[in-house]
């Protein structure tokens, strides 16, 4: 916001009087004049929302939006049990499988898998597709209470189409909200098709949700539930608010030691004047790093791993896989493992064996002995994955580097195996040395997305991102910037009021 206001009030500067001026300098007095008043309307816009923005900032630093990460949802997982299973049962009837994972639900041995236009759920056991409906979801979500969290609550169970917490989760639908009457005021979401808790919400992440990410990414379920229309609102808001904030440093600029004194503004306008020359970068950094979190337009979209994910493989999973993981684990319990997943490396199908507490390793098949790899075996790995490429350096890591690391409450997978490729993106790979999985990969559009949104806007910068220091800095910078736009608001409410009531001299 422009902290120009009408000359009666101190607001805005009177020009000393000048000799007549040139044609030139008339129209950049006359382009200036606009700019003022561009700033100024805009701000009027825009101030309450930039506000809106900066304070929820504060709550997103340490309450992020709920998510189910894996590890919590196999967290809440009953051991695996095929004994007495799959003899006799085929596996599913599709040439090529895009994923395949075994897990028990509702007490029986289940097959998830997912082909190229189809998926499904397959009990080991019964041979027939489990109907899930609100009786089922509520048994699901009470052993998931159980194992997570060895507490067995009252439970109340309904059907929920969307709502503010599973926005984005309406391909795992139908969807069922199991609320428990514990402590923490838990509400569980069940898929009806997958047979899994896709989401995990309690009474307080709720609350101060609404405090943060709910007003910070304007995720309010009417807009939301329009993904087109609320990406055009936040795309274009972040860009006016990026000119806002860009013609508010020009005019600060511009203004600051005109004449005698330090600012030539007053009062509440002169505080704006000196927040926004302080601020006024870290609020540009923050509005246009948002801006480019949206990836508008195609900027900054990385074109994905598929290829790489396909090399790594060497063929297609194939329904005997599949059938090979569930006969294996038939064969060979794993009281130790709440699910596996068959995967092809190099051509081999091997079990991805899942621990309750989320450790991950791989197993042959179909003996499911353990296949630990060797460096020998990652560095193949990764020339496989880009085999036209050569690997400028390749080799474990046990800390983060600038690409791979830890944030805060999400946690990198270290040590990781890392290879830089000698393409003209200078690829990264980074695979699990536990199981060979693909964990992390950057190209340019993710090396941009990195640097201009993620370094801009949650300052993972090395060196910056430890904690206490993040903590200290970056609520340092969030109390100027928040500051600098309250003062806008009230520069704003104070002008709407002085207009509304037909005030001489607006302009």
């Amino acid at each position: 916001m422009s902290p120009t206001t009408s000359a009666s009030s101190g607001d805005t500067p009177t020009p000393p009087a000048a000799p007549r001026a040139s044609r030139f300098s008339r129209a950049a007095h006359g382009a200036r004049r606009w700019l003022f008043l561009i700033h100024r309307w805009l701000g009027v816009a825009l101030a309450l929302l930039m506000a809106l923005w900066t304070l929820s900032g504060f709550v997103m630093m340490y309450v992020s939006y709920p998510e189910t990460s894996a590890a919590e949802r196999v967290a809440g997982l009953d051991p695996l049990e095929l004994s007495g299973c799959c003899e006799d049962l085929s596996p599913p009837g599709v040439a090529r499988v895009e994923s395949a994972t075994v897990e028990m639900v509702r007490g029986e041995p289940t097959l998830r898998w997912i082909g190229e236009e189809s998926g499904g759920l397959i009990g080991l056991t019964s041979g027939s597709t489990p109907f899930i409906d609100e009786r089922e979801a509520g048994e699901i979500a009470r052993t998931h209470m159980r194992n997570a969290f060895g507490v067995e609550p009252p439970v109340q169970v309904e059907p929920v189409d969307v709502d503010q917490w599973t926005l984005q989760l309406r391909r795992y639908a139908p969807l069922y909200k199991a609320s428990f009457a514990d402590g923490r005021g838990t509400v569980l979401y069940v898929s009806g098709a997958s047979g899994e808790v896709v989401q995990d919400t309690h009474r307080s992440e709720r609350f101060w949700n609404w405090l943060g990410a709910v007003p910070h990414w304007l995720y309010f379920t009417p807009l939301r539930q329009d993904g087109a229309l609320w990406s055009e609102v936040v795309i274009y808001a972040s860009l006016l608010g990026t000119f806002l904030t860009v013609t508010g440093l020009y005019i600060g600029m511009i203004t600051w030691r005109r004449g005698k004194r330090w600012s030539p503004f007053r009062g509440i306008a002169l505080w704006h004047h000196w927040t926004g020359l302080v601020f006024g970068l870290a609020t540009l950094t923050w509005v246009f790093s948002g801006f480019a979190s949206m990836q508008p337009w195609g900027w900054l979209e990385s074109e994905g791993p598929g290829a790489e994910l396909r090399a790594l493989a060497g063929r297609q999973l194939e329904g005997r896989d599949v059938a090979a993981l569930y006969q294996a684990l038939a064969a060979h319990p794993q009281p130790d493992a709440v699910s596996a997943e068959v995967v092809v490396q190099g051509g081999t199908p091997f079990a991805i064996l899942v621990g309750r507490a989320g450790s991950r390793r791989r197993a042959s098949l179909p003996d499911l002995a353990p296949a630990p790899l060797s460096e020998v075996d990652l560095a193949a790995l990764a020339r496989s994955a880009k085999p036209d490429t050569s690997i400028a350096s390749q080799g474990l890591i046990a800390t983060g580097d600038a690409y791979h690391y830890d944030h805060h409450s999400t946690p990198a997978v270290l040590p990781a195996y890392r290879a830089i490729y000698s393409d003209s993106e200078e690829t990264r790979l980074y695979l699990d040395p536990h199981t060979g999985e693909l964990v992390n990969f950057v190209d340019a559009g993710s090396r941009g997305f990195r640097w201009w949104h993620l370094s801009l806007h949650r300052l993972d910068l090395p060196g910056l991102r430890e904690r206490p220091l993040w903590d200290i800095v970056t609520l340092t910078l969030l109390a100027g910037v928040a500051s600098l736009c309250l003062i806008g608001v009230w520069l704003g409410v104070r002008r709407l009021r002085r207009t509304l009531l037909g005030a001489k001299g607006v302009f």
